[in-house]
């Protein structure tokens, strides 16, 4: 009998143990195996402890007497070499048949236990996995989306620093003094972990109403956290890039003061939103 051949057998009578893998059956029955032998060897080493207290080692010391008696009598053929193995067995066998009951009692009921939590697993996954992707796209349609980073952060500068209607001011210095690594606070240069906490900022939709006006100014706090000494003369946070889809998330927004150095092509959009807008 081949192990493909064993683990089928030994599956046959569990319920929907075709649901399982071969490879996931036979880990299974490597387990069932090592505990059987467990159980075996040492059913047969109390059986014998057994033995020798109630008999003192006579039952043991007659027993391997009858075999050697009838291993030497006879003619040596092999036919009498299968007849002192039958016999053999057939003394060990009140000995042996215990431990094997019980090692197999123990197989089916392992065997069915793994079996049942493995296809519960399986089956709380498949009810599982609609029901996170549900959640998911629910917590995607919930958070605002952006297209263009200097949009965010002016939107940011609104909703966080203006009204502070997000639940906590980013501040430079306080994410410095918790920050792992050592922050330069005077930095006339992009602070990249303060940039990417803003690109990581979800911000949920239901804020998006109270944006009335953005008026992007090069002293705005949201800058100031990211760049604590930018002098607002260069083209960092200029708003060159926009899509409609990102301005129609607001339905109350209406003007618009903006940094830019395309100005043109981002007041097309604009005003395809109906939204006024001008040059700082």
């Amino acid at each position: 009998m081949t192990k493909e051949e064993r683990i089928k057998k030994w599956f046959s009578n569990i319920p929907d143990a075709e649901l399982i893998s071969m490879e996931i059956k036979m880990e299974i029955c490597k387990k069932a195996a090592k505990k059987m032998m467990i159980i075996i060897f040492g059913l047969l080493a109390l059986e014998l402890v057994l033995l020798l207290m109630l008999g003192g080692g006579n039952i043991l010391s007659r027993t391997a007497d009858f075999l050697n008696n009838i291993s030497i009598g006879g003619s040596h053929t092999k036919n009498h070499y299968q007849g002192v193995a039958f016999a053999g067995t057939l003394v060990c066998l009140p000995v042996l048949i215990i431990p094997l009951i019980v090692a197999s009692i123990y197989k089916n009921k392992f065997l069915k236990s793994e079996a049942t939590k493995i296809v519960i697993s399986m089956k709380n996954d498949d009810t599982k996995e609609p029901h996170l992707k549900t959640l998911s796209e629910k917590n995607v349609e919930d958070i605002l989306h952006f297209d263009n980073l200097n949009f965010k952060l002016a939107i940011i500068q609104v909703l966080m620093y203006d009204l502070k209607l997000l639940n906590s001011e980013f501040d430079i210095y306080d994410f410095a003094d918790r920050y792992k690594e050592e922050i330069d606070t005077d930095s006339d240069i992009i602070i990249e972990p303060a940039m990417s906490f803003f690109k990581e900022l979800e911000i949920p939709k239901k804020f998006a109403p109270y944006v009335e006006t953005i008026y992007m100014d090069g002293g705005n706090d949201v800058y100031m956290n990211i760049i604590p000494q930018w002098d607002g003369e260069d083209e960092t946070f200029d708003l060159n890039e926009i899509t409609l889809t990102e301005l129609q998330q607001f339905p109350n927004l209406k003007k618009a003061t903006v940094m830019s150095s395309n100005l043109d092509e981002v007041k097309e959009i604009f005003d395809a939103a109906n939204i006024e807008v001008k040059l700082l």
